[in-house]
């Protein structure tokens, strides 16, 4: 799995990628916990006197876009959600002001789109390159030679700037996450920026109202995306402002463990079995017995929770054995009600 991104910081509001505007003055109760998620009005246009709008970003339907969300980074790192859920080639997208959320079922995870793949193929470099962005560049050496080759080459480039190096590196799977390089460095009198397939990386020259000189930062990919037109207007729809009921008390997102695990130790020194009716979670002390039941109340399985999984790891993960108890293991991931049991 992916480890946490990086914080790279946060650029808000974004007209383009590289000359940002300052954040604009908070709204009331501009986020909040809604149920299996969060709620946001900050990448939204408000009209002043108009009620409140927004996009939510939610665990909803058995895909954890909101707990990938946290995992990746948050606002913090991905800018506030631009955008509702939509489907992108064939996979359950949701865009970010810096990036967009990909829900990759066979990963049991979520992963950065490639928005500037999307751009380029689309004809948009010219358009981008007016955002200060640079052009993609051309790499006639590199016919003939091994995707390894390629890849070295193209890191070569990092050498340049050891902050961006660092903050591309900083993550365990920088490919997936952003890509490899596409451009060569381009110098503006505010930020040294470089571009990737996903993204586009930037350190500030001098200080500017959203961040220190020298800071690292993603540019506002998913801005930019939603400006170029590609996508239509549907997914930017956002939505009134849901009533405030807080995520409802004893629900958790499960998951299973891969068969790898099989055969290995857990936290509690139990041998981990897909047979046996288990859990991991780090909600609960080892030893604790469970009943997990679909929000239906048509299934329910008792696990005992004897493992702890990774720290970022905010789901329960279950045996195969009760995962299919609960829903077919061809959904990857579910929504239950939990009850502690004596």
């Amino acid at each position: 799995m992916v480890s946490t991104l990086l914080t790279l910081g946060l650029a808000l509001g974004a007209p383009s990628a590289v000359a940002a505007a300052a954040p604009t003055a908070p709204v009331a109760r501009a986020d909040y916990d809604v149920p299996l998620g969060h709620f946001y009005s900050q990448g939204a246009s408000i009209s002043p006197g108009q009620p409140l709008v927004g996009f939510t970003i939610s665990d909803d339907g058995g895909i954890p876009m909101w707990s990938e969300f946290k995992r990746l980074g948050g606002a913090d790192v991905l800018g506030y959600p631009i955008s509702g859920r939509f489907v992108y080639a064939g996979r359950v997208t949701q865009l970010t002001q810096k990036s967009g959320l990909v829900w990759r079922p066979h990963d049991q995870e979520a992963r950065l789109l490639d928005i500037f793949r999307i751009l380029h193929d689309g004809g948009k470099d010219g358009w981008l390159q007016l955002k200060g962005i640079p052009a993609v560049a051309s790499w006639p050496n590199e016919a003939g030679k091994t995707w390894a080759q390629v890849s070295q080459q193209r890191y070569l480039l990092l050498n340049v700037n050891p902050a961006v190096k660092s903050a591309y590196f900083g993550v365990s799977d920088p490919v997936n996450m952003y890509g490899l390089p596409t451009s060569n460095w381009l110098d503006t009198p505010l930020a040294h920026v470089l571009r990737f397939d996903n993204v586009v990386i930037q350190q500030w020259k001098t200080a500017v109202p959203w961040a220190p000189a020298g800071q690292v930062q993603l540019a506002n990919g998913g801005e930019l995306l939603k400006e170029s037109g590609i996508l239509g207007g549907v997914p930017f729809n956002p939505e009134p402002a849901p009533s405030v009921t807080g995520t409802p008390a004893g629900t958790a997102v499960i998951s299973y463990y891969a068969d790898v695990f099989q055969g290995r130790p857990t936290s509690s020194g139990d041998i981990f079995s897909q047979s046996k009716l288990s859990a991991a979670s780090n909600a609960f002390p080892l030893g604790t017995h469970l009943r997990l039941s679909t929000l239906d109340g048509q299934h329910s399985v008792d696990v005992v929770n004897d493992d702890h999984p990774p720290a970022w790891n905010h789901r329960i993960d279950l045996s195969k054995a009760a995962f299919q108890t609960l829903y077919p293991l061809s959904s990857g991931v579910g929504t239950v009600k939990v009850e502690r049991l004596p």
